[in-house]
């Protein structure tokens, strides 16, 4: 342990950049006794690494303005449950912590993985009702947001999009050449596209991925770029205008997400 680290405090260490993901990182950390933060957010991979004789995950969500605005799904939980019991045979002690507070998810996810690993007790499992019951509630009333009116009203597809980007960036995507756009998938269920050496992938479960600096830097503000309204431009009118509603009226929960 570092001379100036007390010795009777556990540490964990979190990091913030690829660049740290390398052995002589890990070699460093288990030569002081550091724990590595095993972490889920959309900088880092979900990779698992023991250099202490703690555990330490924290689950930051996957959203675009902040992370942590971000509720977890069941499926989305499960592949964790291995990893938390393999740290059970690793270490001494495990400690757990969902950051995805920002509409009060964390507690109904810290819940959910407790029960999938088999340590719910039964005053958590009244609460995890109680939790579950609460959001469910809340659904009921998403279809009347003030996102789903002001989708609803336009009927022309330019003045859609451009409540997701701004006219110059309207003007680039219209610059664009039909045959620099490939539509690789178009189904019921998703949208598969390539401009260039970019991809899109549209999921109709609520969730859009691109891979362009520019939609990169638009994230947080759920921004499209050139090449998103491009792909809508060049979609069947009707089609694109229902697809731009649905996002529209879905805005806070729709993913916009970096393409993987």
């Amino acid at each position: 342990m570092p001379k100036e680290l007390p010795s009777h405090v556990k540490f964990a260490v979190g990091f913030r950049n690829l660049s740290w993901m390398r052995p002589e990182t890990w070699l460093l950390l288990e030569k002081f006794k550091i724990a590595y933060t095993i972490v889920d957010e959309p900088l880092l991979p979900p990779e698992v690494h023991f250099t202490s004789n703690i555990a330490y995950f924290r689950w930051h969500g996957k959203g675009t303005g902040p992370w942590f605005d971000y509720r977890y799904r069941a499926e989305e939980l499960e592949p964790w449950v291995p990893k938390v019991k393999e740290a059970a045979g690793k270490v001494k002690t495990i400690f757990g912590y969902f950051n995805n507070h920002y509409h009060g998810y964390a507690p109904e996810n810290c819940l959910q993985i407790l029960q999938m690993l088999g340590k719910l007790t039964p005053q958590q499992a009244q609460a995890k009702t109680k939790v579950e019951s609460h959001f469910k509630a809340l659904t009921a009333f998403k279809d009347t947001t003030l996102e789903a009116f002001n989708g609803s009203r336009f009927t022309d597809l330019k003045e859609l999009l451009l409540t997701f980007m701004d006219r110059g960036r309207l003007m680039r995507a219209e610059s664009i050449r039909d045959d620099e756009l490939a539509i690789k998938q178009a189904t019921a269920q998703k949208v598969e596209a390539q401009i260039r050496d970019y991809h899109i992938r549209i999921d109709f479960d609520a969730k859009t991925s691109h891979n362009c600096e520019d939609w990169i830097k638009g994230l947080p503000a759920k921004r499209f770029c050139k090449h998103l309204g491009k792909l809508f431009l060049s979609m069947e009118e009707k089609k694109a205008l229902k697809l731009l509603k649905t996002v529209c009226a879905q805005k806070e929960d729709w993913k916009f997400e970096l393409y993987k």
